[in-house]
């Protein structure tokens, strides 16, 4: 693999692989022995967990680019089962709530997460002394969100200057105002978010639109119904990965996208519901190779041919 065709998106995406490797019962950072993502990531040392409970977890280390926050995702749920899939799009699903540290109104579930660990994740970049050096704030699913209200915090809280926030599969963070705010701190390019073709999470929490067109889906329908008027807006700017038909290819975002999405998603939902079968969702979240995440970010030499799908 030539070092040349990693991009730093994909080195960061690694890097959001490797923080699941963080032992939910122990904290500990447990490599595994097929490990493909610490060599694409290129820690210079071990990078250091940080973890509060079995649920919120992040990694910090450096490597040539700089140092990396890199806070870990949700567990995965089981996607075979209906009331597993409610239980974590619930997690999805929270009130927004107003706090001093942050601008306009954040996700209370995520919000609550970052507090549990921020104090520690800024100490352990401290440690890597981090003047002249770039800062580089980065998540997967609920740790794209993470990434984003935690790298305001570190900014202006903990006076780190982050050079740049780049999630993956995000759910949204805040409101406008803190939409609003984060933009005009971290302006294009300093934040870039990463979606995938039939992902659901950075839909939510979801917007009303999505929540008119879900009403008639069972089960889903009053789940969402309960989010009307949160005003959840995205942050950054949106790299589209499309379907593998089309060869993962990362667009812009353009005002047709959303539409289009929106209809492949209910098509998706309707199919899963039939089959009882919710596979296609964890096939398009995830950030494991041979999916659109890795394959969309990366290059296929990262995973070997035999991975892609």
């Amino acid at each position: 693999m030539s070092s040349s065709s990693v991009t730093l998106n994909c080195r960061l995406l690694c890097a959001c692989g490797c923080a699941y490797y963080i032992d939910p019962a122990t904290g500990k950072y447990v490599v595994p022995e097929d490990d493909k993502f610490s060599p694409v990531a290129g820690w210079i040392h071990t990078p250091a967990p940080v973890s509060a409970g079995q649920i919120n977890a992040c990694l910090v280390g450096e490597n040539s680019d700089g140092i990396i926050v890199a806070f870990r995702g949700t567990l995965p749920p089981d996607l075979h089962s209906v009331d597993s899939i409610l239980d974590w799009l619930q997690d999805f699903l929270a009130e927004p709530g107003a706090y001093i540290n942050v601008p306009g109104k954040v996700h209370t579930g995520i919000y609550l997460a970052v507090m549990s660990i921020i104090a520690e994740v800024a100490a352990q970049v401290n440690a890597l002394s981090p003047a002249g050096k770039k800062i580089y704030v980065t998540g997967h699913s609920k740790g794209g969100a993470m990434a984003s209200i935690g790298a305001w915090i570190l900014h202006n809280t903990n006076q780190l200057a982050i050079s740049q926030v780049v999630s993956f599969a995000s759910p949204k963070p805040g409101d406008t105002g803190f939409q609003q705010a984060f933009q005009a701190l971290f302006h294009s390019p300093a934040q870039i978010r990463y979606e995938n073709y039939d992902d659901i999470v950075p839909l939510l929490p979801p917007s009303a639109g999505f929540i008119k067109l879900m009403a008639g889906i069972p089960y889903l329908g009053d789940l969402f119904k309960r989010a009307e008027g949160w005003d959840y807006q995205h942050v950054g700017i949106l790299q589209y990965i499309e379907s593998p038909e089309d060869q993962y290819q990362v667009i812009p975002d353009n005002p047709l996208l959303m539409t289009e999405r929106l209809g492949e998603i209910m098509l998706e939902i309707s199919e899963d519901l039939v089959d009882w079968d919710f596979n296609s969702f964890g096939e398009a979240h995830t950030l494991q190779c041979g999916f659109g995440y890795m394959s969309g970010v990366c290059p296929a030499s990262v995973c070997g041919p035999q991975s892609q799908s």
